[in-house]
């Protein structure tokens, strides 16, 4: 049976892995700029959850999905809104209805940080019809750039 829970610090590495498949999947080599960054992300949401959310399917201690979460505000919403960053099922869990558990546990963290929204940027298409099934529209274009550092 697969049980939905927060991530935990001690989730790190099979997140991770995860993370892995999904930009591996995308073919985009950009997605992540820096590894390490993205671990000191992890471990500052796990501390400080106004950050944003991450939720695992585990099943047999293996975790075989995952779903990140942050909170931006907005002046429409008159305070946050939800955000689904990440979202990957393993090939092995794909047609379980592993996707559906995680996006009904993003939903209801949503309700209960009291968001007036979620949004997803950039579905991939094996996720597309998953947010469509659970209430999501499709509103068009979403358009995006990658904001320079300082001395790259």
């Amino acid at each position: 049976m697969v049980n939905v829970r927060k991530a935990t610090l001690e989730d790190e590495a099979m997140v991770f892995d995860l993370l892995g498949q999904l930009f591996r999947l995308s073919s985009a080599s950009d997605q992540v700029r820096d590894w390490q960054e993205a671990k000191t992300q992890f471990q500052k949401m796990m501390k400080d959850e106004s950050r944003g959310s991450i939720f695992v399917a585990e099943e047999d201690g293996d975790i075989s999905g995952c779903v990140t979460l942050s909170y931006p505000e907005a002046i429409r919403c008159g305070g946050i809104y939800a955000s689904i960053e990440e979202f990957i099922v393993t090939e092995k869990a794909r047609g379980k209805g592993v996707g559906g558990k995680l996006m009904e546990a993003v939903i209801a963290e949503a309700i209960a940080r009291g968001c007036d929204e979620m949004d997803v940027n950039r579905p991939s298409e094996l996720g597309y019809p998953v947010y469509l099934r659970h209430g999501l529209k499709d509103l068009g274009k979403n358009l995006m750039m990658k904001i320079p550092r300082q001395g790259e």
